[in-house]
C-alpha cells in the first residue's frame, strides 16, 4: 500500500528532478562530476547517552559518495547520493544498510527573483524503540524566494518541512514527528531609511503518538523603521501567535517592541528599548515586562553586534521573576591572514513557547560559539570548534535549566591529490536539573580515509551565517 511516508519522498525526489530537468539544457551550464569512496572507524564511550550504564561502541563505516553539479551564471545545483554501510562491533542489531540523497543550489530566475531549495532523503522509516543516538534520522525540504516585486517592494516565500525520528528536548527520548513551517513576507522602503513589513507564518509539529508538544500554530506580524532625521529613528515589532497543543492548553501571545535610535556614526547606533509579551492560557496567564538599553553594531547584512543591558520581569497570577537581563545578537568573523580565520557567535532572549520544546513553556536562552579555521599547510588544515547554550524553562510548574557544552576539533590531510585523511573529535556535556531527564557527558571520535578518482568538484566557498552557525552549534 503506497503509505503518506513513501508520497512525500516521492514528491522530494520529484522536485528533484524536475530542478534539474530545467538546469541540463541551460545554455553556459558545466556539469562536473566527483565519485569517491570512503571508509571510518567511529569510537563512543556512551553509546546510549546516559549517566549511567554508560556503554563503550565502535562501528565502521564504508560507502560511495557521488556529488554532480550543474553550474552556471544564475544557477547552481548539486546533487549528492552516499550508499553506506554501518558496521557496528556489539550491537549486531543496529548494522544496516543506507541510501543518503541531497540536493541543494540556487536559480536566479531573473534580477528580481532568485530561488533557494535544499532537499534530503535520508533513508529511513517508522524506527523501532531504539534508544541510539546513531540511529535518529531526518528527511527534509525547504524552498525560499525573494522576489522584487516593485522597486521599493520586496516580497519573500519559505516552506520547511522535515519528517524526523530524533532526541527530544524534554525528555531526552527519541521520538518520530514532523514539522512544518509556511511563511510569506512583505516588505516596502519609503525614503532612503524608512521601512515597514507585514509577515504571515503557519507551523505544526506533528508526533507519531500523541505527545505534549505537538501543536497547530500561526503568527502575523509587522514592522515598521522611520527616521526623523539622519540620526535619530525609531523601529517597532508587532506580532500574536496562536498554539493550539494536541494534549496540553493552547494558547495565545501578543507581543511588541518599540526602540529609540540614535546614530552615532556610519555603523554605530545606540537605543533605548521597551518589549511588552502577553501570554494568555487556560490556567495560566503571564504579562513580561522588558526595558533595556544597547548598542548596534553592523558591518555587513551577516555580520556586526547588538547588546543590550535590561531588566526582565516575569508576572504570572500568583508569582513574580524579575532580574537584570542581557539581549544580545552577535556574529563576527576575524581573517587573521589568508590561513587563518575566527568566527565568534552569540545570542540571548526569550520566547513565550519554544518550537522544539513548546510544552515547556516561556523560556529564556543564553547562547555563545565559535569556529576556528587554520589552513596548516597546502595539504592540511585544521578546525576547533567550542559551544554553550543555556535553556532556563521559568514557567510555575517547571522550572528547569539545561546547559550544553561541546568542544570539538578535525584535522584533515591529503597527502596525495587522489586521498584524504581525516581525524575527528567531540566532547559533549548535557546537565540539567529536570527529574524526567537525566544528564550525560560523551567523548566520540571519528578516523575516516577518502579517496577520489576524479578531481573533487570544488563547491562555493562562500558560507552564510546559518551555514557556519551549523558548524559552531551542531544543529
Amino acid at each position: 500500500m503506497f503509505s503518506t511516508g513513501c508520497f512525500r519522498k516521492s514528491i522530494l525526489l520529484a522536485a528533484g528532478l524536475i530542478f534539474l530537468s530545467i538546469a541540463s539544457p541551460a545554455v553556459g551550464m558545466r556539469t562536473e562530476f566527483t565519485p569517491s569512496i570512503y571508509v571510518s572507524e567511529d569510537y563512543r564511550d556512551n553509546y546510549n547517552q546516559t549517566d549511567k550504564n554508560r556503554e563503550e561502541e565502535f562501528f565502521s563505516t564504508y560507502g560511495v559518495n557521488f556529488l554532480i553539479g550543474f553550474v552556471g551564471k544564475t544557477q547552481r545545483i548539486y546533487l549528492n547520493y552516499n550508499p553506506l554501510y554501518k558496521d557496528y562491533d556489539k550491537h549486531d542489531e543496529d548494522d544496516v544498510f543506507e541510501n543518503d540523497l541531497k540536493l541543494y543550489g540556487d536559480i536566479e530566475l531573473s534580477r528580481r527573483a532568485v530561488i533557494n531549495f535544499d532537499m534530503g532523503y535520508d533513508d529511513h522509516e517508522n524506527t523501532d524503540n531504539g534508544i541510539s543516538d546513531d540511529k535518529a534520522w531526518e528527511h527534509h525540504a525547504s524552498v525560499s524566494g525573494k522576489f522584487q516585486v516593485a522597486r521599493h517592494t520586496g516580497l519573500t516565500m519559505e516552506e520547511r518541512y522535515t519528517e524526523s525520528f530524533d532526541r527530544d528536548q524534554r525528555t531526552g527520548i527519541l521520538k518520530e514527528h514532523e514539522t512544518n513551517t509556511t511563511s510569506v513576507g512583505i516588505t516596502h522602503e519609503f525614503g532612503i531609511m524608512n521601512s515597514f513589513g507585514l509577515n504571515c507564518e503557519y507551523s505544526f509539529d506533528n508526533y507519531d503518538q500523541s505527545d505534549a508538544d505537538e501543536y497547530k500554530g500561526y503568527s502575523p506580524s509587522a514592522f515598521f523603521a522611520f527616521w526623523f532625521t539622519p540620526r535619530l529613528g525609531i523601529d517597532s515589532n508587532f506580532s500574536f501567535e496562536e498554539k493550539n497543543f494536541d494534549i496540553s492548553r493552547d494558547e495565545e501571545t501578543y507581543s511588541g517592541d518599540l526602540r529609540l535610535i540614535r546614530k552615532i556614526s556610519r555603523h554605530l547606533q545606540a537605543y533605548i528599548k521597551y518589549k511588552h509579551t502577553v501570554t494568555e492560557k487556560e490556567n495560566l496567564d503571564s504579562v513580561v515586562y522588558n526595558p533595556s538599553l544597547g548598542l548596534d553594531w553592523d558591518i555587513t547584512e551577516d555580520s556586526g553586534f547588538s547588546l543590550g543591558l535590561g531588566y526582565l520581569i516575569q508576572e504570572w497570577e500568583e508569582s513574580t521573576d524579575r532580574g537584570v537581563f542581557v539581549d544580545a545578537d552577535i556574529f563576527k568573523t576575524f581573517d587573521f591572514s589568508r590561513r587563518g580565520m575566527l568566527t565568534l557567535s552569540g545570542a540571548s532572549g526569550y520566547d513565550a513557547s519554544g518550537d522544539d520544546n513548546a510544552s515547556l513553556g516561556f523560556t529564556v536562552y543564553y547562547q555563545a560559539g565559535f569556529l576556528f579555521a587554520w589552513q596548516l599547510t597546502k595539504m592540511s588544515s585544521l578546525d576547533l570548534t567550542g559551544s554553550w547554550i543555556r535553556d532556563e524553562y521559568d514557567e510555575p510548574g517547571v522550572d528547569r535549566v539545561d546547559n550544553t557544552l561541546d568542544l570539538g576539533a578535525a584535522l584533515s590531510w591529503a597527502p596525495l591529490r587522489w586521498m584524504n585523511f581525516s581525524l575527528s573529535y567531540e566532547f559533549k556535556n548535557y546537565d540539567t536539573d529536570s527529574d524526567r531527564r537525566e544528564g550525560y557527558h560523551e567523548n566520540r571520535g571519528t578516523i575516516t580515509i577518502s579517496l577520489y578518482p576524479l578531481k573533487p568538484l570544488v563547491l562555493d566557498e562562500t558560507s552564510s551565517r546559518e551555514d557556519i552557525e551549523k558548524r559552531i552549534f551542531k544543529n
